[in-house]
């Protein structure tokens, strides 16, 4: 039985753990640097996690419900009294405007179970700016919360870091007992599909070579790395060296349910 992540997430990697999971196995030292929702990181035997997103708004969420006894409870008591278009507008004002981390993290767990699809997406500002979603009764996610803490409580070491996924930082102690998965914003499907707006900062072609280039040389260290992305022929040719797997995934947002079909994805393995 797999742990479930408590945000709602655009590629959460959840349905895919069966095919993501074997490839990583249980190494000593894990490091995911473009973690999310944490879906896979909630499901690795690791006991030393390295766990990065360059959205500075989720690591402070998950830093908090780690280390603040009351957080959970208060985000319940903060969010979840009522589901109102003019409430949510409040709130994600009050989001986008307030220097109070604690307050920006409760807000940040009502934005994800309120607004559409569950996206999470800025402006060039760094504001967020995705709309109400007219959900007639939001869930809130206590049990997945405790059970996030729960889990990552048991690990030996977990650092959990907002670092540009190629910061030395991230990569201390590589060897053979090391795995590093990265789950970077993906290449385009089609000229209208590329989504570059999750933390207010474009990942271009440029830095998926860039990327690529990094798992070389993690690979050289002695690391398996893994990259997921597209299965497409740029996807391919920009991973060539790597052992592909392709993968069909069912997508868990769209604008219209009934174009939730499914896509080809691959895992790159070096």
């Amino acid at each position: 039985m797999t742990d479930k992540p408590f945000l709602k997430w655009a590629g959460n990697k959840y349905r895919v753990l069966p095919h993501i999971l074997p490839l990583i196995g249980s190494p000593r030292q894990y490091i995911e640097p473009f973690a999310g929702s944490m879906a896979v990181a909630l499901n690795v035997a690791a006991d030393c996690m390295v766990l990065n997103d360059f959205n500075g708004d989720l690591i402070s969420l998950y830093r908090h419900v780690m280390n603040d006894e009351k957080f959970i409870d208060d985000c319940e008591k903060a969010c979840f009294e009522t589901n109102d278009e003019q409430i949510f507008y409040h709130h994600r004002n009050a989001f986008n405007y307030s220097t109070d981390a604690r307050q920006k993290a409760i807000m940040f767990i009502y934005l994800n179970r309120h607004c559409f699809n569950g996206l999470t997406r800025y402006n060039k500002k760094g504001q967020f700016n995705v709309p109400f979603g007219k959900y007639s009764s939001p869930y809130f996610p206590r049990k997945e919360m405790e059970n996030f803490k729960a889990v990552f409580n048991q690990k030996q070491s977990v650092r959990m870091t907002a670092y540009d996924f190629a910061a030395d930082e991230l990569y201390q102690n590589i060897d053979s007992n090391t795995v590093v998965y990265f789950d970077p914003p993906y290449l385009p499907i089609n000229n209208t599909a590329y989504f570059t707006d999750y933390a207010s900062c474009g990942f271009n072609y440029a830095d998926q070579v860039r990327l690529r280039d990094l798992a070389v040389t993690l690979a050289n260290c002695g690391a398996r790395v893994i990259i997921s992305n597209h299965d497409t022929p740029e996807a391919r040719e920009l991973y060539s060296a790597a052992a592909i797997t392709s993968i069909s995934v069912s997508r868990t947002i769209a604008a219209n349910k009934n174009s939730r079909n499914k896509v080809d994805e691959l895992l790159a393995v070096y």
